[in-house]
């Protein structure tokens, strides 16, 4: 009987040693499992953030900010002047406010592109589901660019900077850097050739005036000027350089009796393609004072619609062709 209840007892021992075997071993395999578990969680939110690091990054933008930016947006709204420079670098553009794309180099360019008004109109740029906004009136309204902010990623962007600017800076915010230097060169290219057929005496002068409705306006090196005024071109009227140029101005409206101050050797004078600015154009040419002008008398006066008073890219080769037939004209 004792030998058969220690029997008993040793196999009992057996048996519990037996499932605390077992319960070892199964908490082990749990805590494995719960790792291979937690290891897999961390993989696929690692392969996530890639992904997300893929599609958006940082940019600097022209006032200094972090800006994160899809890396290859499909929905831009662009917001200023200079619409032409997007379209000649096939960025997606669904939205604009239209009102400067005038002149025969945007004709055919702009179809499914919604005027969304100047400076943008919030609801219908909304509507349009941008992924990213350029704004060109960054120096305007603070609220509104907010707005814009709220909407999707906004950059700001100097419409007013020399086309060569311009076009770096597109090509830095949408991942174009070679496509923009190849336009740089392009045009380069272009320009020479033009004033190498214009072939300017040395120091010659050159102004670009301005009628738009009653008000006269001299240009300075943007736009038109930014052409002219190119190193191997025009040299600046020093009324042009210190009352312009150096107060860091676009342009300047002046009376008539200061012309003579500004007239360079040879004058531009673009003129909106309205009746109250031909009017006032015509009245001005015909004027005593426009007469004693030494441009007008040697006949270097060149007359032509103020769309062409850009530097856009859009428009830039064609205007490196007109502007050589104008002074031909002559």
């Amino acid at each position: 009987m004792k030998k058969l209840l220690g029997k008993r007892i040793i196999l009992w021992a057996g048996v519990l040693s037996l499932l605390l075997i077992l319960s070892a071993c199964s908490s082990s395999n749990g805590n494995v499992s719960d790792e291979k578990v937690e290891d897999s969680q961390e993989t696929v939110q690692s392969d996530e953030s890639k992904e997300e690091s893929a599609t958006t990054v940082q940019y600097t933008t022209i006032t200094g900010e972090q800006v994160e930016i899809p890396a290859d947006p499909k929905r831009v709204v662009y917001l200023g002047s200079t619409l032409g420079d997007f379209l000649a670098m096939d960025i997606p553009i669904v939205g604009s406010n239209l009102v400067h794309a005038t002149g025969k180099f945007y004709e055919g360019k702009t179809e499914g592109i919604i005027d969304v008004g100047n400076p943008g109109d919030l609801e219908l740029i909304l509507s349009l589901k941008p992924d990213l906004i350029i704004n060109g009136y960054y120096k305007g309204d603070s609220n509104q660019s907010e707005a814009f902010a709220k909407i999707a990623p906004t950059v700001p962007f100097n419409s007013a900077l020399p086309y060569k600017e311009r076009i770096i800076e597109i090509g830095n915010i949408f991942g174009q850097q070679k496509e923009a230097a190849g336009w740089i060169a392009k045009f380069e290219a272009q320009s020479q050739e033009m004033w190498d057929k214009i072939q300017l005496a040395e120091g010659e002068t050159a102004t670009v005036f301005l009628q738009l409705g009653k008000t006269f306006y001299v240009m300075g090196n943007r736009s038109l000027g930014a052409i002219i005024y190119e190193e191997q071109g025009f040299v600046i009227p020093p009324a042009v350089q210190e009352n312009i140029i150096d107060e860091e101005q676009t342009f300047l409206a002046i009376s008539e009796e200061l012309l003579p101050e500004y007239a360079g050797d040879h004058l531009f004078v673009l003129i909106l393609d309205n009746e109250e600015s031909q009017t006032e154009a015509n009245r001005m040419l015909e004027s005593r004072l426009w007469g004693t002008l030494p441009a007008v008398q040697k006949g270097n006066v060149y007359t032509a619609s103020a769309d062409w008073n850009t530097d856009d890219l859009l428009a830039l080769g064609q205007l490196l062709e007109e502007l050589p037939q104008w002074m031909q004209r002559q």
